[in-house]
């Protein structure tokens, strides 16, 4: 038996002439496990940090045009100044949660879904565009919640926009023999395109309340009202956009 393995060897010694990348087996008999023994040569090849993919990914971002879809992709992140809120004791103290629901719903945009869209609602994306004062909304809740997780952060984000709630007040205007009251929101509209130009408008959206109705019949209205006004403004902002 011996002198069968040592012609085996003596005959692997001769058809490969070269040992480097190569590992001598040692093996004891009547035993079946065996021992790597490593015979400590230079490699050949590269470390693989240094060794270049199958598949370059790069080649993707030279030529993304032949990958990308036709349509508008858009992200959106909406922030509140404090106190963004309904004056009146008698009605909701805060209304800036379901006005930016009820914006997202009035706009006719294609938003990215919800764990995309949550990488720009971010402390850094708050400090850089918005008041120092102001404060995420969370919004994941009302866009689409892709379930596939290879498709969560396939589409590619062509446009951003940051909408800053910076003010919501009550202003009564009086006239000689009527007294007329109003809401009124200020805001700021900020449009980010993937190549970083940034487009900044502000808005100041104003809405008549009724005198006979209830606080909070009043704030249904601005509720119902204001985020279509809203909506209206970013559509005429956006509607002649093109893919990045």
């Amino acid at each position: 038996m011996r002198i069968f393995l040592f012609l085996g060897l003596f005959l692997c010694a001769i058809w490969a002439s070269d040992f480097s990348k190569k590992k001598l087996i040692k093996i004891d008999e009547g035993q079946d496990n065996f021992e790597l023994i490593n015979l400590d040569q230079a490699r050949s090849t590269p470390p693989l940090d240094s060794q270049k993919a199958l598949f370059d990914s790069s080649a993707l971002k030279e030529n993304q045009s032949a990958i990308r879809d036709k349509k508008l992709d858009f992200a959106i992140v909406f922030t509140s100044r404090r106190p963004f809120s309904y004056p009146s004791p008698q009605g909701p103290k805060n209304l800036s949660h379901t006005f930016s629901q009820n914006t997202l719903r009035a706009l006719r945009l294609n938003f990215v879904n919800a764990a995309a869209n949550g990488i720009y609602q971010s402390q850094k994306t708050l400090k850089s565009f918005s008041p120092q004062d102001a404060s995420l909304i969370n919004i994941a809740p009302f866009l689409r919640q892709e379930k596939d997780r290879g498709k969560i952060y396939a589409d590619f984000v062509d446009y951003l926009i940051i909408i800053n709630l910076n003010e919501f007040y009550i202003s009564t205007t009086n006239f000689i023999f009527t007294q007329k009251t109003g809401a009124n929101a200020v805001i700021n509209f900020k449009l980010i395109s993937a190549k970083g130009e940034v487009k900044s408008k502000n808005i100041t959206l104003k809405i008549a309340l009724d005198e006979d109705a209830s606080p909070r019949q009043n704030y249904q209205k601005v509720l119902d009202e204001m985020p279509k006004m809203l909506a209206q403004v970013v559509h005429r902002q956006t509607r002649r956009l093109k893919v990045q």
